[in-house]
């Protein structure tokens, strides 16, 4: 291979400069979507403090990381948005002993121009109002409508769903591009960019459902030590500073 086509094919597998040689993967971390944000700070601040290795950070919808962990996928530290996720991995011997890592709140956002007239959470049971929530499978649907249960509204919200996104981020992009009147994400989806495309409503105290977000090494990790540094950064000081930055409260 020349030099050439050798720099070509290490900017494109490890992003890294001509003649620096490809970085191995330190630690394989399988994240909740919702983390996005935290856990790709929390990722370079590892790779500063350990030159030479890298995180290879996978964020999806904890459903779809519970079933890749199932099918047999290598990884060194789960984080799920749900304890009932986490707690079917453990009992299946697939992670170690959980502890909680971090927690999060529901909020209710509308495009900024307010096609739908939302107020709150109770117009999104209005006829004709057009609702995105994420899929009942994955956490963020399930503390929604749980929320929804809550306040006697979940049977009209359902009928007034348009779309059941993959994850909470792809709630938030259909609200923030108008494709739909109202939604339900977490108080951390609210990044800056977000903020100035939305209007947020809080849900009432009495239905507000704690998201709570557990953290387990892998029970047979790939990179053992690397897999213990990571978790303990992200529940260090400095990692719970970075989740609290991101909107999440802590255990």
């Amino acid at each position: 291979m020349t030099g050439a086509a050798a720099a070509a094919t290490c900017l494109a597998v490890f992003a890294c400069d001509p003649g620096e040689r490809p970085r191995a993967t330190d630690a394989t971390v399988l994240a909740a979507a919702s983390l996005a944000g935290p856990f790709e700070e929390i990722a370079e601040a590892y790779e500063r403090s350990r030159p030479g290795a890298r995180v290879a950070l996978e964020l999806a919808a904890s459903s779809t990381l519970a079933a890749q962990v199932r099918a047999g996928a290598r990884f060194d530290v789960l984080v799920t948005a749900d304890e009932r996720t986490m707690a079917a991995a453990w009992r299946a011997g697939l992670v170690e002993r959980p502890s909680t890592l971090a927690t999060n709140r529901l909020v209710v956002i509308a495009p900024s121009d307010d096609p739908g007239g939302v107020r709150g959470v109770e117009d999104l049971a209005r006829p004709g109002v057009r609702v995105v929530l994420a899929q009942a499978d994955v956490p963020a649907g399930a503390y929604a409508r749980a929320a929804l249960a809550a306040l006697g509204i979940e049977a009209e919200v359902e009928r007034n769903v348009v779309s059941n996104a993959l994850d909470v981020r792809g709630v938030a992009a259909a609200i923030s591009l108008g494709e739909a009147d109202a939604g339900i994400v977490y108080l951390s989806d609210l990044t800056p960019a977000l903020r100035g495309r939305v209007k947020v409503f809080p849900l009432p105290e009495r239905v507000s459902v704690r998201a709570v977000y557990p953290i387990a090494l892998a029970s047979s990790p790939e990179h053992p030590a690397g897999a213990r540094a990571f978790l303990d950064l992200a529940r260090s000081d400095a990692g719970r500073r970075i989740l609290a930055a991101h909107g999440f409260g802590l255990p």
